[in-house]
């Protein structure tokens, strides 16, 4: 596929899979605060036109619950990048190189899913949650998108990157919007005129450690 054909390709997938886990709105619903909500969120994010298609039919204009809805757009699209590794797996059976790029991958993937349940505890139901413990949630979500270059970057193999890359490219890509939304929060609040305060400081401690940290 050349360029415009990916690129048109990659904003159906995305589009597609925001809409897996929503109700899509009313027309009633997409009124001119949710499109300001939805602008000044997306305003901070690199690939503006993705972020929109995400957000656009989300039927609230709560800022935290967009917010949240993209990270769950990316938590998502993990999970699927973990079922398509399963699903390619058993064909490289006895190619050593392959099974330890997939495994290792897939141990990436389960570790930024680690990282997600953090992310919710930080990030709460609301506002005033997400910011009391916004360098957490930020530090989470860079995280997890480190989980996934750091298992594109160890696949040299060409053919074998690219197919695990259209894999689990969407989910590195969901991931990203978050990544963005948290690095300009600060302008996303002063745009919305939110004036809660963002706590720069690590509340990681204050969270309860996740399952396999007593299974070791």
């Amino acid at each position: 596929m050349n360029t415009p054909i990916k690129l048109t390709f990659l904003i159906l997938c995305i589009a597609l899979t925001a809409t897996a886990f929503v109700v899509p709105a009313k027309r009633a619903d997409v009124t001119p605060e949710h499109d300001k909500t939805v602008a000044g969120i997306c305003s901070v994010v690199e690939d503006k036109n993705l972020c929109s298609i995400t957000l656009k039919t989300v039927p609230s204009n709560d800022p935290a619950f967009l917010v949240r809805y993209l990270a769950t757009a990316a938590e998502s699209s993990v999970k699927k990048g973990l079922n398509f590794l399963s699903e390619i797996k058993p064909k490289y059976k006895g190619n050593a190189f392959a099974t330890n790029c997939i495994t290792g991958c897939e141990k990436q993937l389960n570790s930024a899913l680690e990282d997600f349940a953090d992310f919710w505890k930080a990030a709460g139901k609301n506002i005033t949650s997400m910011a009391d413990n916004y360098f957490t949630c930020k530090k989470k979500m860079n995280s997890i998108f480190t989980y996934h270059s750091t298992c594109l970057d160890d696949i040299y193999d060409k053919t074998l990157l690219k197919e695990v890359q259209g894999g689990i490219g969407l989910g590195k890509r969901m991931s990203g919007e978050s990544v963005d939304v948290f690095a300009g929060m600060d302008k996303v609040f002063n745009t919305l005129n939110i004036k809660t305060k963002l706590n720069q400081q690590d509340t990681d401690s204050l969270l309860p450690p996740p399952l396999s940290f007593y299974y070791h």
